[in-house]
């Protein structure tokens, strides 16, 4: 397992730096001045050289190319710069959004989860006019664009029954809406791979021959289809972890959760570029380490997988 995951890495090292590549000159090419918006916003007056000494400050004023390199050896060390904006590290403002984020992006997947299960299962079991409804619901429900689900949960737990805040501050109780939002879109598109997973387990042989037994549809599947589906299902969850990540941007900000996506949207109106890019190095470390995630899952939960690893 260990010289698995030491190739697994290695392996990744270009594809990471080919991310941090992108995420360094898409911000970096972008039209705009940080320099001159903070300048502006702070309302003062200043020289050119006020401009050219807080340039100089951020390493703006040297080679894109040279930027890079000396941006890509601080981050091997830890250290993704100072946000133009507030003047603070890079590290220490993303630790003050992430637990929000982390704790919303865990909340909903425990949900999505949930409701894949249960549209699962619940597709596979119920009668023919049920399941055909319950799979036109996931379908509808994929189909629903976060934002305008957002948005709906407002007016209605909001606007309408008032059981809810628009705006809150953290609370466990405002974690509620943006879950549900989250997990609900999820939820469908991962119970669809379960309903498949399942109805394809159950043309197999040793299926067919615990039915031919006599066993309860429960005892079925829980002894003989979910120790089978258990390996890919994991996948799938473990990868929603890393889109669930990088979706929580438009739901936090309608919901006015204090997350990531709160420190994005005031990077990107404030052009403060080391924010940015560290946010983009953050989603793509957090897409790699659900994937490295989900395969260990995989090895784990298949013996013939684990053999051969084990073995190599």
């Amino acid at each position: 397992m260990t010289r698995f995951l030491c190739w697994r890495v290695f392996t990744a090292i270009p594809t990471l730096f080919g991310m941090s590549l992108l995420a360094f000159f898409i911000v970096s090419l972008t039209p705009g001045d940080p320099v001159m918006q903070e300048l502006r916003a702070m309302g003062s007056a200043f020289s050119t050289e006020d401009v050219a000494a807080m340039r100089a400050e951020f390493g703006l004023d040297k080679p894109l190319p040279v930027r890079y390199i000396m941006w890509l050896g601080d981050a091997l060390r830890g250290e993704l710069g100072t946000s133009i904006a507030s003047g603070r590290s890079v590290i220490n403002e993303i630790g003050i959004y992430l637990p929000a984020t982390l704790t919303l992006a865990a909340s909903a997947l425990v949900g999505a989860v949930a409701i894949s299960l249960t549209l699962g299962i619940a597709a596979v079991s119920a009668p023919r006019g049920v399941a055909a409804l319950l799979r036109t619901f996931t379908v509808v429900l994929v189909s629903i664009p976060s934002f305008w689900l957002a948005l709906l949960l407002i007016w209605v737990f909001v606007l309408q029954l008032g059981w809810a805040r628009l705006v809150g501050d953290g609370a466990l109780g405002d974690l509620v809406l943006p879950t549900v939002t989250l997990s609900l879109a999820a939820g469908a598109s991962l119970g669809r791979v379960v309903h498949e997973r399942i109805r394809a387990e159950m043309c197999e042989d040793h299926v067919r021959l615990a039915i031919a037994k006599g066993l309860s549809p429960a005892a079925i599947l829980l002894r003989h289809i979910a120790p089978r589906i258990i390996g890919p299902l994991a996948t799938a969850w473990a990868n929603t972890l890393g889109a669930l990540l990088g979706g929580a941007v438009i739901v936090e900000t309608i919901f006015g959760w204090p997350g990531l996506g709160q420190l994005i949207l005031q990077a990107i109106a404030q052009r403060d570029y080391p924010i940015i890019q560290a946010y983009l190095v953050f989603m793509g470390l957090g897409y790699f380490a659900t994937s490295l995630l989900a395969d260990v899952i995989v090895i784990l939960t298949d013996p013939q997988l684990r053999r051969e690893v084990g073995h190599d």
